[in-house]
């Protein structure tokens, strides 16, 4: 029984969370200075960004996304986890943009959260105003 319980902890602290992307900071974005900070200078340290976006006019935006999500406990509990079971998602997203130059213009954060639900009652209380796969 022991064991059984070990094995459940174990598969709940494996599978409960997992982070993709580039995570950026409020205080990193601050460090830089529009008119000044390079492109170069900003992948130096922040890292490649998830995604690069050449426009027109000959700028550059590049973005830096991340997101993490969590497993509910709930999901875990037999028979609970069919009605209550699902998944919270915190993301965030640093966009920059540069001149032709490779010199900052300016700069940009979104955050966001989300709760995925699972089981039986997904389609029981469709939430408003929100896409969903019909």
């Amino acid at each position: 029984m022991r064991k059984a319980v070990a094995a459940v902890v174990a598969s709940i602290v494996l599978v409960g969370c997992a982070a993709t992307g580039v995570q950026v900071k409020d205080e990193q974005l601050s460090s830089l200075v529009p008119g000044q900070t390079t492109q170069e200078e900003v992948i130096a340290a922040l890292g490649k960004p998830t995604n690069r976006i050449r426009n027109s006019d000959g700028s550059t935006t590049i973005l830096y996304t991340y997101a993490e999500a969590r497993t509910r406990a709930s999901t875990f509990i037999p028979i609970v986890g069919l009605f209550a079971g699902g998944v919270d998602t915190n993301h965030s997203t640093a966009i920059l943009r540069f001149d032709k130059e490779g010199k900052l213009i300016d700069h940009s954060m979104s955050e966001g959260e989300m709760g995925t639900a699972t089981g039986v009652s997904v389609d029981a209380a469709p939430v408003q105003n929100q896409p969903r796969k019909q």
